[in-house]
């Protein structure tokens, strides 16, 4: 048998579970393989299993002698994750297992997104279901599809799907701190009609983006990282007046990440090429001094292109990416430094006859976000886009006096041997949703230290593992007191 990268790690079974979870391909909305093993999985350890219409998982755990009496604790996690890769790894996520490595104190993957978010929750789960000798009452694992791109499990789970009252979300990121308010959200997709036409009277050039920090489109959108496709965009911007024609303008790869590289393809006229390339250059020296993005590069080059936009569809373009905000959009009265609204401008792609624009957006305030993104909708219908809006996701409000959360405290307090800190974020959970369907349900969220979900720089601390796994053990040892 295959000597396995985390091995020696501890919690032994916790890390074996989730390198096995590391070599399933789990992209967002393709979550068929990884259910399939799950299953499997519960098959082999004689774990009965319930599945609804959307694909969620349930795994239904028996109580441990003598803890007959305890009420119901769901750990509940999400199955899927976001595919990010560097421009040269090659990998196909549908299909092959991601290569992970530890690095010093940190697991990580080559090249690629490790997807700890949220293979270890389903980790901590599925351990809990098999682990011999723990001390806990009724158990249930609730695991989750698409919840990274629309949280589709989610808002289609049927009220009854689980029956405990008490559920413990393993999808933060941070050690020492209990998660119990999230933001809502909601997508917005533009979709402009655009066509191609020859112009042989002009030259190409081409502006690349990559390099830069990207990072998770909620937790990491008030931090001073650019962008890449409002970077391209000020580019073009500088040639203003130089009647350019967008050939092809791609930028970011998913909803939930700040985009790290951006391409476009513009068409000059012949007698002003060297002009703008002089112009980008300048500008290229300025923008890569910035010191938040250490890693950026810009490259300007002489391309072969005769195809682009009209010059109409072009400055259109122009015009709506420059008026879509990108970033916090307002901030907590109520909790200092914390995102109250933000807006994600997270996808530019480029089609012979559409030109497609993912918008993202987050508050913690629900008539706020209804708000904001119908005045996305608005600058969309201006700009003669047909404009996309799926239903938006609520945001979470738990109530801090909660006996569930309390006990939460207490018990992670036990074992990290100093307080732990209740905290909001400007990051969508499912708990949102999971409280509409159960307004009796307690509910509160932990996990490890992870770094940079939704890029290939993420990391999981292994130490911050071992803590918050003997956490959740002590959390279902003593849910007698809530009995």
């Amino acid at each position: 048998m295959e000597k396995k990268v985390l091995d020696g790690l501890e919690p032994k079974i916790v890390w074996n579970i989730f390198e096995d979870i590391t070599r399933i391909p789990r992209p967002s909305k393709k979550e068929g393989k990884i259910r399939q093993w799950v299953k499997e999985w519960a098959k082999e350890h004689g774990v009965p299993v319930k599945e609804d219409d959307v694909g969620n998982i349930l795994l239904i755990g028996k109580a441990a002698p003598g803890c007959e009496g305890y009420p119901t604790l769901a750990l509940q996690a999400h199955m899927d994750m976001v595919c990010q890769k560097t421009p040269e790894t090659k990998i196909d996520f549908e299909s092959d297992p991601l290569k992970i490595k530890i690095v010093d104190d940190r697991v990580t993957a080559e090249g690629t997104s490790l997807g700890a978010d949220n293979g270890i929750g389903m980790a901590y789960g599925m351990a809990a279901m098999i682990s011999k000798g723990l001390k806990h009452g009724p158990l249930e694992v609730v695991l989750t599809v698409d919840e990274e791109t629309g949280l589709t499990g989610a808002f289609g789970m049927e009220p009854g799907f689980f029956s405990g009252k008490y559920l413990l979300n393993v999808d933060s990121e941070a050690l020492g701190e209990i998660t119990i308010s999230s933001a809502g959200g909601g997508g917005t997709q533009y979709t402009l009609p655009v066509t191609r036409e020859k112009r042989e009277d002009r030259k190409a050039i081409r502006l690349a983006i990559s390099g830069l920090a990207s990072g998770h489109s909620g937790v990491d959108i008030h931090l001073p990282r650019l962008n890449a496709i409002k970077v391209a965009l000020a580019g073009l911007l500088e040639l203003k007046s130089m009647d350019l024609l967008i050939s092809r303008f791609d930028g970011g790869s998913v909803g939930n990440a700040i985009p790290k590289e951006a391409e476009c393809d513009f068409l000059v006229p012949t007698d002003k090429k060297d002009e703008a390339i002089k112009i980008l250059e300048k500008w290229r020296t300025l923008t890569e001094e910035q010191r938040n993005e250490p890693n950026m590069k810009i490259v300007v080059s002489e391309i072969d292109e005769i195809e682009a936009y009209t010059r109409e569809q072009s400055e259109g373009i122009c015009d709506l990416l420059s008026k879509v905000p990108h970033g916090p959009i307002s901030w907590s009265k109520q909790i200092e430094g914390l995102v109250q609204t933000s807006n994600n401008l997270a996808i530019v792609k480029s089609g012979e006859d559409k030109f497609e624009v993912t918008l993202s957006s987050r508050s913690s305030v629900n008539k706020e976000l209804e708000e904001f993104r119908n005045k996305l909708k608005l600058i969309g219908e201006e700009h003669g886009a047909e404009v996309e809006q799926g239903a938006g996701y609520p945001g979470w409000q738990a109530d801090p006096r909660s006996p569930f959360i309390a006990l939460a405290k207490s018990s992670y307090e036990s074992i990290l041997k100093r307080e732990v800190a209740l905290k909001a974020i400007h990051a969508g959970l499912e708990c949102g949703l999971f409280s509409k369907l159960d307004p009796e349900l307690q509910i509160c969220s932990i996990g490890p230290d992870i770094k940079n979900p939704h890029t290939p720089d993420e990391v999981v601390n292994i130490k911050s593992v071992r803590i918050v796994w003997n956490t959740i053990c002590r959390i279902m040892e003593n849910m007698s007191t809530l009995g």
